[in-house]
């Protein structure tokens, strides 16, 4: 054991962020302090994502996940009773959108407090609480958030306190380009999450409903079982996934949405689309 009981947790989601900074506890703290907290989003991740995890976790530190519970989705203890409900009962992405009556938008993104914060505070306050593993041991929290992601993230700071969670915070990424993250994991001769090598921008929800066009495209072409699954969610809820794409547009259900990310210049002209290559990524991650 530690002689200064300090847990130092990352929460590792399959992206390159998470690995960077996950890469960066490893080479400061004991390997026995670092914890990595993967979310598996409700099972909304690819199934590449969770085998990239699983062999990150076998050749390089360990990585424990955490599923989501019916007790999540709300803050009032014991309220998932109230409405005939198992609290410790499982709940996937779909049972969420089913639950909330809608899925989750840029506006309201409540799938991240859902499916992946709430069930790592709660995970946490089990190993740190009275009776837990940990009890009486300090922990911090690290991000791989960094600055240049979106003006939202430009005011972030290298240290704060975490209300959420209630503990300090480091986002030792702040400002570092992607580029750098890439580059820092392979000195290290880690494995990297092969959807990158496909060309993905995101591979943390499959897809996430903050996708780019690209984004969208790439799934629709290469893994069109993961527009099938929103389309699923669209037509049991009565919802549509995505808000409307472009302005003045009328892009919204997922076939319109896909049928949009097929164009450019505004979505009024048809891409020329070749055969996809095997590897483009843009990180030079298939080298």
């Amino acid at each position: 054991m530690s002689e200064n009981k300090t847990k130092h947790i990352v929460g590792f989601s399959g992206g390159i962020d998470s690995q960077a900074a996950a890469r960066w506890c490893l080479n400061r703290f004991p390997a026995e302090d670092v914890i990595l907290l993967n979310s598996d989003a409700g099972g909304n991740e690819h199934p590449l994502t969770m085998e990239f995890i699983t062999k990150y976790s076998a050749k390089v530190h360990p990585v424990h996940t955490i599923h989501a519970i019916v007790a999540d989705l709300w803050k009032t203890e014991g309220f998932a009773e109230t409405k005939g409900m198992d609290s410790n009962a499982p709940m996937d992405f779909g049972l969420m959108i089913q639950l909330k009556g809608r899925p989750p938008s840029r506006k309201a993104q409540f799938c991240t407090e859902k499916l992946k914060l709430n069930p790592q505070r709660r995970w946490i306050r089990e190993q740190f609480g009275v009776g837990g593993p940990w009890e009486g041991w300090d922990y911090v929290r690290y991000t791989g958030v960094r600055r240049e992601e979106s003006p939202a993230r430009k005011g972030y700071q290298y240290l704060a306190w975490d209300e959420f969670y209630d503990c300090l915070l480091c986002n030792p990424l702040m400002d570092w380009t992607k580029q750098m993250c890439f580059d820092f994991v392979r000195q290290y001769g880690e494995p990297i999450n092969s959807l990158y090598g496909l060309g993905f921008n995101r591979v943390g929800c499959a897809p996430c409903i903050n996708s780019n066009k690209p984004d969208i495209r790439m799934w629709a072409r290469r893994f069109p079982a993961m527009i099938d699954k929103v389309r699923g969610w669209e037509k049991s809820s009565g919802r549509t996934f995505f808000a409307p794409m472009v302005p003045g547009l009328p892009f919204n259900n997922i076939d319109e949405v896909v049928a949009w990310s097929m164009t450019e210049h505004g979505g009024r002209e048809l891409l020329v689309l070749n055969e996809l290559p095997a590897c483009e990524s843009k990180y030079g991650v298939c080298e």
